[in-house]
């Protein structure tokens, strides 16, 4: 594998996963859209995630496909079924952004990948991603 391609997959990877661990920062992009710069809402995260990642043909074969280590996997499946599940509950389509965000299920997803986050932080060895997340935490942390 080209390993341009897996470093920027991986960085995108990283920016998805952090909004979908951020409940603060989903509020302040989504419904004040007061972070200067970026703009987000709850379907353009999750097309983020699963179609500009192509991780809607699951985390194992994004896996299979060099682009996250067996540990990042093992860490992160969990999470990535259950928001294919909220994703794909038709009683949520019509949701709006302020309803996702009051959502319990939403709002428990949403501590679950912050736990997972924390956890990828521990696993991290690169040197390069290991100082992208912090940057990106740095940058947001008013937000967190």
């Amino acid at each position: 594998m080209d390993n341009e391609l897996r470093k920027n997959v991986r960085l995108r990877w990283f920016e998805s996963l952090f909004e979908l661990s951020h409940y603060e920062f989903q509020k302040k992009v989504w419904i004040d859209a007061g972070i200067e710069n970026h703009v987000s809402d709850y379907s353009e995260a999750i097309c983020k995630y699963f179609d500009d990642l192509d991780l809607c043909n699951g985390l194992l074969k994004f896996r299979d496909e060099g682009f996250i280590t067996e540990i990042e996997a093992e860490i992160f499946i969990d999470f990535h079924n259950k928001l294919e599940e909220f994703v794909d509950d038709p009683e949520k389509n019509n949701f709006s952004d302020i309803m996702i965000l009051q959502d319990s299920k939403w709002i428990n997803l949403t501590n679950l990948a912050k736990d997972k986050w924390l956890k990828l932080k521990e696993n991290l060895i690169q040197e390069e991603e290991i100082n992208y997340i912090s940057k990106l935490e740095n940058k947001f942390k008013q937000f967190l």
